[in-house]
């Protein structure tokens, strides 16, 4: 760590010195302290653009949803790759990404210069994919295997192992990285996954590795899923990605039960008809026998199933969106989601 002098200005940017400012404390890193606050700020991020009320995000977002194989299974994974890689690289209102938006906004508030230098790059993130050369706690080596470039990552998942294949998009942190929301590893097949990488940027005519992913992001991540079919433990960060081969779950499933029990229980407290309650229960346990999806949070399926009903349910109340966030504690936007996922299933099951 770079030594200061008592009397010198201090490197937090407060324009004190830092004998009455950080030099308090015996030591300080101030590296430590403006990763802190990118890691605020990243989640501050990935939230400003789940909550984005747009008909053309929601629209790309259902279509590139369907033409997904591997994590059409596992749609709490999926949002979250689309939401990060289209805050990012989707041009919207004004001709500015969710990303760039985010940027101009949150900036006024940010005080500490070192911290500030690297949001203003957060306006171009890097979109990266490569094998894990080093893996030292939650410290990275990627290695862009294709065209040389090397990335160092602070604040990944102290997990991963060297040897990985890594697709992820990549924020500013000084000098490093921090990586973004979801983002994927594929440990064992790092080769493979690399040629297969090599061969669609042909096929699409891409010769760079960025300029590729800025358009197939999501189909490649998906694709990488698939050649691991069969190979090992198939992961992505702080998820399980799903497999064709991999069993259904259980319509025993304890996330199921709660999904169903706690849309029940919110409706009694409405004072909805037994009838009305029976319906959604009855459709919520369909959905989940048909399409078996993996549930990291129930309450988004809770409230999505009374989103479904109300249009053809004599209800005493009309239900609105942000109503019905508020009660299960989760975002409008997850709710319009997947209710409109479950609404093409159970219309198909009844057509």
């Amino acid at each position: 760590m770079k030594t200061i002098g008592r009397n010198e200005p201090c490197e937090c940017g407060s324009g004190k010195k830092f004998k009455k400012c950080c030099g308090r404390n015996a030591a300080v890193n101030i590296d430590g302290l403006v990763l802190g606050e990118l890691e605020v700020l990243q989640a501050q991020l990935y939230d400003f653009i789940a909550v984005h009320n747009s008909e053309k995000l929601e629209n790309d977002y259902q279509d590139y949803f369907s033409k997904m194989k591997m994590m059409k299974k596992d749609q709490d994974i999926f949002e979250m790759a689309f939401l990060s890689w289209y805050g990012v690289t989707e041009k919207l209102e004004e001709g500015l990404t969710l990303a760039e938006q985010f940027v101009e906004k949150q900036s006024k508030t940010v005080g500490r210069p070192q911290t500030l230098a690297s949001l203003e790059m957060w306006k171009t993130p890097r979109l990266a994919a490569g094998i894990v050369t080093s893996a030292k706690g939650s410290e990275l080596v990627i290695q862009d295997t294709v065209e040389g470039e090397t990335f160092n990552v602070k604040g990944a998942n102290s997990e991963i192992v060297e040897g990985c294949f890594f697709i992820g998009i990549l924020l500013q942190n000084g000098t490093t990285y921090l990586p973004f929301a979801q983002y994927f590893v594929y440990p064992g097949i790092a080769e493979i996954c690399r040629d297969a990488m090599i061969e669609k940027m042909r096929e699409a005519g891409k010769d760079s590795v960025e300029e590729y992913l800025v358009s197939d992001y999501l189909y490649l991540a998906d694709h990488c899923f698939y050649l691991f079919t069969g190979k090992g433990e198939q992961r992505a960060v702080e998820t399980e990605p799903v497999t064709e081969t991999e069993e259904k779950e259980s319509v025993d499933n304890p996330a199921y039960t709660e999904a169903v029990e706690s849309m029940q229980s919110f409706l009694k407290e409405q004072g909805e008809a037994p009838k009305s309650i029976e319906k959604a229960a009855k459709l919520l346990t369909q959905y989940f026998e048909s399409e078996s999806p993996k549930i990291r949070n129930p309450q988004i399926y809770s409230a999505s199933i009374v989103e479904v009903i109300k249009a053809d349910t004599d209800l005493k109340k009309d239900y609105l969106q942000k109503d019905l966030a508020e009660a299960f504690g989760v975002s409008a936007n997850s709710i319009s989601r997947r209710s409109k996922e479950m609404k093409k299933i159970l219309l198909a099951a009844v057509v």
